[in-house]
C-alpha cells in the first residue's frame, strides 16, 4: 500500500488546539498568541517532515527519530513559559541548544547516527566544538549564559531568575532599559525562536530535506499561518532586533 503524506502526519490545527486547551487565560497565551502560533506550526512541521522522511525511506529512520525528538523537546519549554516557570524554561533552553549542536555534529558525521541512537556514543565535547565554529552567531554566548543558570552552585536556576544576581540582572536587563515593553517572557520567547531557527536548519539537513525552506525564512509562512499572525510575529522579532541593536553599543 502506498503511504501518503496525509496518512502519517497529524492535523496542525488539532496540534495547536491541544496545546492551548488547558489554560486560555495565561498571559503568554493572550499577549503572545501569534508568536506561539508560529512556533507551534514549525514544530508540527518539523515533527511531520521527520516522521515522513523516516517512514518513506527518504532518510535513515534513526536520523528521523533524533530529529523528531528535538522538535518535541521545544514543546516542554513553551509549556513552562506559559505557566510561568521561567527558570525551568531557561534551564531546558540550555539543554535544547546542546541537543541542537549534537544534531549538527552527527548530521555532518552520519556514520555516527546508529551508535548515537543506540546510546553507544555521547558526542558532547565534539558537538560543542562543532557549534563554536558552525552554529549561529552568538550561539556560544547564549549557551554559556544559560549554562550559568542551569548549573549554579549557589542559588539554583530559580534564584538567578528571581534574585539580583549577575545572571538574573542580565535576564531583566531589557525591562530596566525599556520600561514600555520587553519582559522575561519576551526574552525567553526570543531565545526559543533563535533555537528553533538553528534546529530547523540543521534538522532538515539531518533528514536530508532540501525542498523545504527552514524557519523563519520559509516563504510560505503567511500562507500556512495567516497574514495577521505572521505580521505580529515579524513585528515581535523586529522589536527585539531594534532594541538589542540600539543598546548593544
Amino acid at each position: 500500500m502506498q503511504i501518503m503524506k496525509a496518512d502519517i502526519v497529524i492535523n496542525p490545527l488539532a496540534f495547536r488546539e491541544s496545546f492551548f486547551a488547558e489554560a486560555s487565560d495565561i498571559k503568554a497565551d493572550s499577549e503572545y498568541s501569534a508568536v506561539l502560533h508560529v512556533i507551534l506550526y514549525y514544530l508540527w512541521r518539523g515533527c511531520s517532515l521527520s516522521l515522513e522522511a523516516g517512514i518513506t525511506g527518504k532518510t535513515d529512520p534513526k536520523a528521523s527519530l533524533v530529529s523528531q525528538s528535538a522538535y518535541e523537546a521545544v514543546l516542554t519549554i513553551l509549556q513552562l513559559l506559559r505557566i510561568g516557570y521561567h527558570a525551568d524554561a531557561a534551564t531546558l533552553l540550555r539543554a535544547l541548544m546542546e541537543r541542537i549542536a549534537i544534531i549538527g555534529y552527527i548530521g555532518e558525521n552520519r556514520h555516527l547516527i546508529a551508535r548515537y541512537y543506540q546510546g553507544e556514543l555521547s558526542p558532547y565535547k565534539e558537538a560543542l566544538s562543532w557549534a563554536k565554529k558552525k552554529a549561529l552567531p552568538n550561539w556560544m554566548i547564549l549557551y554559556s549564559t544559560l549554562s550559568g543558570v542551569a548549573h549554579s552552585n549557589i542559588l539554583g536556576p530559580a534564584g538567578h531568575i528571581n534574585n539580583c544576581t549577575e545572571i538574573g540582572n542580565a535576564f531583566r536587563l531589557a525591562t530596566d532599559k525599556y520600561p514600555s515593553g520587553l519582559n522575561i517572557i519576551e526574552e525567553l520567547l526570543g531565545l526559543t525562536v533563535y533555537s528553533l531557527f538553528a534546529l530547523d536548519t540543521l534538522a532538515l539537513e539531518l533528514i536530508q530535506n532540501s525542498s523545504d525552506k527552514p524557519f523563519p525564512n520559509d516563504p510560505g509562512m503567511a500562507q500556512n499561518i495567516g497574514n495577521k499572525d505572521t505580521q505580529e510575529f515579524v513585528d515581535f522579532l523586529q522589536k527585539l532586533v531594534d532594541r538589542y541593536g540600539k543598546y548593544s553599543k
